[in-house]
């Protein structure tokens, strides 16, 4: 699975609660850490996350990248108040990947604020994420926006 790092102990351990009830993410052996201004996801390359020409299958970047910006929506609501659910995306692979894959995921600030305002004022909002990943040599592969909704979750 996923190995967080990095944040309060409580807020890690709900992370890696969430992460748990994802069974594809194991699959990839995604490694996460994040600070207070960005989610990093890495993917390492194995035999099994290759395409047809031996180099990382575009839906393995492309998990890593929405793994890390959902990560980093899910983040700007409190404890389990709400579902983060990808609306949509808009990614531009820019060229093939040399070895481990670093995924960056950023939201902007005022957008988080006005995100949690208005999850708290309606039980609904909608939420950007930006990511940009590098190869092992820098090199810049993929960039891409993810949209999230938040929407509540039902009270048992």
């Amino acid at each position: 699975m996923m190995a967080p790092s990095a944040g309060t102990p409580d807020a890690l351990a709900r992370l890696a609660s969430v992460l748990e009830r994802i069974p594809y993410l194991g699959l990839h052996h995604l490694d996460l850490d994040a600070t207070e201004a960005s989610v990093r996801v890495r993917l390492n390359p194995r035999p099994e996350l290759l395409n047809h020409v031996g180099i990382f299958h575009a839906g393995a970047i492309y998990t890593a990248a929405e793994t890390a910006a959902g990560v980093a929506a899910w983040r700007s609501v409190p404890a389990d108040a709400a579902f983060v659910l990808l609306r949509s995306a808009e990614v531009r692979y820019l060229r093939r990947a040399e070895g481990a894959v670093t995924v960056i995921a950023t939201t902007d600030a005022a957008a988080v604020r006005a995100a949690a305002a208005r999850f708290a004022q309606t039980g609904r909002a909608d939420l950007a994420a930006m990511t940009h990943a590098t190869d092992a040599t820098g090199a810049a592969v993929f960039e891409g926006s993810f949209d999230y909704a938040l929407r509540p979750r039902r009270q048992a």
